[in-house]
């Protein structure tokens, strides 16, 4: 599903998560389908994962996140190699 983001309500729901969340452990994956708009680190992580976008890299392996950072985009088969994140739905 994807979200309008020239529309200010669609992009201030994805803002504080209105859209939902995952809280992925070490060693888990996304569920098939599902689109973030940020990964948040709850603690030092590392991912792998997709990014749907036209230009720039297409998928990220092996990315290491400190606690605390959020990171922003279009990801989707996110992989939680080490650590604990947030992941907010698109």
């Amino acid at each position: 599903m994807s979200s309008n983001l020239y529309s200010a309500s669609e992009f201030q729901k994805l803002s504080f998560g209105d859209k939902g969340l995952r809280v992925l452990a070490n060693g888990s994956t996304s569920v098939v389908g599902e689109n973030f708009c940020a990964i948040q680190a709850i603690e030092s992580s590392v991912i792998s994962c997709d990014i749907n976008i036209v230009g720039g890299d297409t998928s990220i392996s092996s990315l290491p996140i400190g606690a605390g950072t959020v990171i922003y985009g279009n990801f989707d088969n996110l992989n939680v190699v080490s650590g604990n994140l947030v992941a907010y739905l698109r």
